[in-house]
C-alpha cells in the first residue's frame, strides 16, 4: 500500500468537517480552525445559566443528498424538528399557502454547535490554530500557523491532535506540509492566506473569487429576567427595520432560562459596525423591544463580518488552476446557507479525492 496523501483543511465549519469525514479513511486529513471550538457560524455561547445559538439558527433541506445526511443525524439523536413554516413578524406564518413551504426547520438536539461536534468525532481537528499563510514549497503546499483567535483561551494539554497521523511532512509546530489543501474560510480570508504566501493565481480564479460578496451581521446574545413573549415557535423575522431575526433559546429548547438571540439586518449591522459593544447592545435590545426584560450587563456581542453570502459562485467549489491541488469551498459556493456549505464541502472532497487518489465511497 502506498503512502497516504496529506490533506490540510482550513475551517472547521460544516463544509470542512464533512469534507474531512469523506476523505479521512483514505488519506491523512488534518483540520485547522482559529477558534476555540468547531462549528464556524454553527455557534453556541453560554452566559451564566443561559445557552444561546448565535450563528446558524436551524437547518433546512432542499436536496436529496443533504436530506439524507440530516435524516442520519436525526436517527443519531443529533437534530430534531423545530417547526415547518416560514417565520414572519408574528412568528410562524399561518396564512397563505406560500407561507407553508413544507421545509422542516431542524434544530440541534442540545445546541446547533452539537451538530458540528458530532461531525468532528474521529477527525484530527486542531482548534486555536490560525493559518496565516499558504504557500508553495517543493511542489507541495506549506501552511504556516500563527496565534490563535484573539481572546481565545489557551488550549488544554490534551487537545484533539492525533499524534499517529503526524509524519515526516510535518515541519515543526508552526508549519505543516500537505499534498492538497481545502480552504473553507470566507473568501476574503482565503485570499489573504494565499496572498501572504505569495501564491500567484490564474486571472480567471482571481476574477471569480473577487466577485464574491458578503453581508455582515451583528448578533446580540442577551439573557432575560423573565419570559421573552415571542410567539410560537419562539422566533420572529420582522422583515423590515433594524432587526432581521430574534429567537427565544428557551422556547427553542436550547436554554434552561430565558435568553434571546438578536440578529441585526445587514444595513443596521453596517451602520453600527464601528460603534462600541455597549452602544450596539443597547441599540439592538431597544429595537427588539426587550429593554425592560434584558440583562444587558450580561449580554454578549458577536460581529460576523462575513455572515451571509449575497453574491456567490455558481459552482459548489473552485479548484484553482496551475497549482498543486487546492480547492476553495464554503457557503458562498452553490446553494446558500448550511445546506450549501455542506454540499460544497462534499463536492470539494470529491475533487481532492480525484486528484490525490485518496477518495472513498459516500
Amino acid at each position: 500500500m502506498g503512502e497516504r496523501a496529506r490533506v490540510a483543511v482550513v475551517g472547521a465549519g460544516i463544509a470542512g468537517l464533512l469534507a474531512a469525514r469523506k476523505l479521512r479513511d483514505h488519506c491523512d486529513v488534518v483540520v485547522f480552525d482559529k477558534a476555540r471550538g468547531v462549528g464556524g457560524r454553527m455557534a453556541t455561547r453560554r452566559i451564566g445559566s443561559a445557552t444561546l445559538d448565535h450563528g446558524a439558527q436551524f437547518l433546512t433541506t432542499h436536496t436529496d443528498r443533504f436530506a439524507s445526511l440530516v435524516a442520519e443525524w436525526e436517527d443519531a439523536g443529533v437534530v430534531a424538528e423545530w417547526f415547518s413554516a416560514r417565520v414572519g413578524p408574528s412568528g410562524v406564518a399561518d396564512g397563505p399557502a406560500d407561507a407553508q413551504d413544507g421545509h422542516i426547520r431542524y434544530r440541534g438536539v442540545g445546541t446547533m454547535n452539537d451538530i458540528a461536534k458530532h461531525l468532528a468525532e474521529g477527525t484530527d481537528v486542531r482548534t486555536q490554530s490560525r493559518v496565516t499563510s499558504v504557500r508553495l514549497h517543493g511542489g507541495r503546499w506549506r501552511l504556516s500557523l500563527g496565534d490563535s483567535e484573539p481572546g481565545a483561551e489557551p488550549r488544554p494539554d490534551a487537545d484533539s491532535v492525533d499524534a499517529d497521523a503526524m509524519d515526516a511532512d510535518e515541519v515543526d509546530a508552526d508549519e505543516v506540509d500537505a499534498a492538497a489543501v481545502l480552504l473553507t474560510a470566507p473568501v476574503p480570508q482565503t485570499l489573504a492566506m494565499l496572498e501572504a504566501g505569495s501564491v500567484q493565481l490564474a486571472a480567471s480564479d482571481v476574477e471569480a473569487l473577487d466577485a464574491i460578496r458578503y453581508d455582515p451581521c451583528l448578533a446580540v446574545l442577551v439573557p432575560l429576567n423573565g419570559p421573552s413573549g415571542l410567539p410560537e415557535p419562539g422566533a420572529v423575522a420582522p422583515g423590515v427595520g433594524p432587526i432581521d431575526w430574534m429567537a427565544d433559546n428557551q422556547a427553542k429548547g436550547v436554554s434552561t432560562t430565558p435568553a434571546v438571540t438578536i440578529h441585526a439586518s445587514a444595513a443596521e449591522s453596517r451602520r453600527l459596525w464601528d460603534a462600541d459593544d455597549r452602544t450596539i447592545v443597547r441599540s439592538l435590545v431597544r429595537a427588539a423591544g426587550l429593554a425592560s426584560a434584558a440583562a444587558t450587563d450580561s449580554a454578549h456581542l458577536q460581529r460576523w463580518r462575513f455572515a451571509r453570502p449575497v453574491v456567490g459562485h455558481p459552482d459548489r467549489c473552485l479548484a484553482l488552476r496551475d497549482v498543486p491541488p487546492l480547492v476553495v469551498a464554503g457557503d458562498a459556493f452553490g446553494e446558500p446557507r448550511a445546506e450549501g456549505a455542506a454540499l460544497s464541502g462534499l463536492a470539494a472532497a470529491e475533487v481532492i479525492a480525484g486528484v490525490t487518489g485518496c477518495g472513498g465511497p459516500d
